[in-house]
């Protein structure tokens, strides 16, 4: 039942009857002494998303003899535990459990998919330095075999580090990557890895809307079949940015409601972010500051302090706007298109502009950002694409 369990949520098909099986099956005594068949429960439940059943299992586990005196228990249950906490938005805590882990003397089998989640969560932190240093560490910055074990979830989680980092074009391909090989497993669910959400907002910032919107809507219609309020949520936050339309508000709202239901607080601040500097876009700027604000607070119960900061920054931005500070069409297309990761040159053939002219308008758009250069653009311009 457990085996049958995971490929029905690797299909993304009959999410209650998948909950409510795994439930049952966690319930029997007959499986706590399995490990492997037990961490495939769990992790269904976590697909399913229910965050608050996958706690209590991993509390019940934790207090278990057997799972207490057995090292390889331990150290499933430890990728669990942490693997719950950074879905629900405490990168910290799992970032802590991740790296304690990989210290010691953990089974070889773990040590990429522990790699991979540790590296997830560091950049959930903004911690991207330290995250491209454990790649390193394990020697998974570079190509990747075809054997590598748990390469999908290396590949999405470098996926993020590039993105996170600004080199937007690699983090696409990463997670193209990521896809073509769930795609040839039979795993079309994007609650095991939202890789097309995710590579939305990297095409989207590297300036491939068309890439963008046809991932974006295939993500949706795979989130709706499974059902699951963070998959959907998800979903929705890619299609709105894409779309870039009179939908985009309402959807990213109804995203906003679905990510609070489920408890995803690291994609609700990230959403609340996006439709606070939409809104603030759209000239609305009460309802712009009240979804940046409530970003915030997120991010403050999180205890992300990157995300925090960033959110700040964006409201002290907009407090002292005037007429002077807003970005014109054009350089607001410029300071995409350099946040892209393309050349002054580039650029100016792009637009059929001088370089001397987009030389000038880039130095404006930093003085009104308040940063000094290309790399800041990243975090100033947010995911959002006018």
């Amino acid at each position: 039942m457990v085996l049958r369990n995971i490929e029905l949520a690797n299909t993304g098909t009959n999410r209650a009857m998948v909950a409510t099986e795994t439930d049952w099956v966690l319930g029997a005594d007959a499986l706590r002494t399995e490990a492997y068949s037990t961490w495939l429960a769990v992790l269904t439940l976590l697909y399913t998303g229910d965050l608050a059943s996958a706690r209590a299992q991993c509390a019940r586990l934790a207090g278990d003899p057997v799972w207490a005196g057995s090292d390889c228990h331990r150290d499933l249950l430890t990728l669990l535990r942490a693997r719950t906490l950074l879905l629900s938005g405490d990168a910290r805590r799992a970032s802590g459990m991740l790296a304690a882990l990989l210290a010691g003397r953990v089974a070889r089998a773990l040590i990429c998919l522990a790699v991979a989640w540790l590296v997830e969560a560091l950049v959930q932190l903004g911690e991207f330095e330290s995250a491209n240093g454990v790649l390193l560490e394990h020697g998974l910055a570079g190509r990747l075999d075809v054997g590598q074990p748990d390469r999908v979830h290396v590949l999405a989680a470098r996926g993020a580090l590039y993105a996170g980092m600004g080199q937007f074009q690699a983090a696409v391909n990463d997670y193209m990557d990521c896809g073509r090989i769930l795609s040839a497993l039979n795993v079309s669910n994007p609650a095991v890895i939202p890789w097309r959400s995710k590579a939305t907002l990297a095409a989207l910032a590297a300036c491939r809307r068309d890439l963008a919107l046809g991932l974006s809507e295939d993500e949706l219609i795979a989130a709706r079949k499974w059902g699951s309020p963070r998959s959907i949520g998800t979903a929705l936050h890619a299609v709105a940015l894409s779309r870039r339309d009179e939908t985009s508000v309402p959807l990213l709202g109804e995203a906003v409601t679905l990510l609070e239901v489920a408890g995803a607080r690291a994609e609700l601040t990230q959403v609340l972010y996006d439709l606070g500097m939409l809104l603030l876009r759209q000239s609305d700027v009460p309802a712009g500051r009240v979804r940046l604000e409530a970003a915030d607070v997120v991010a403050r119960e999180c205890r992300n302090v990157f995300w925090s900061q960033r959110i700040r920054s964006a409201l002290s931005r907009q407090s002292n706007s005037d007429e002077a500070r807003t970005l014109t069409r054009q350089q607001e297309r410029i300071a995409q298109l350099a946040r892209a990761g393309y050349s002054n040159q580039k650029i100016a053939d792009a637009l059929f502009l001088a370089v001397r002219t987009v030389e000038f308008h880039l130095s404006c758009v930093y003085r009104k950002l308040g940063i000094s250069g290309r790399r800041q653009l990243v975090t100033a311009l947010g995911t959002n694409v006018s």
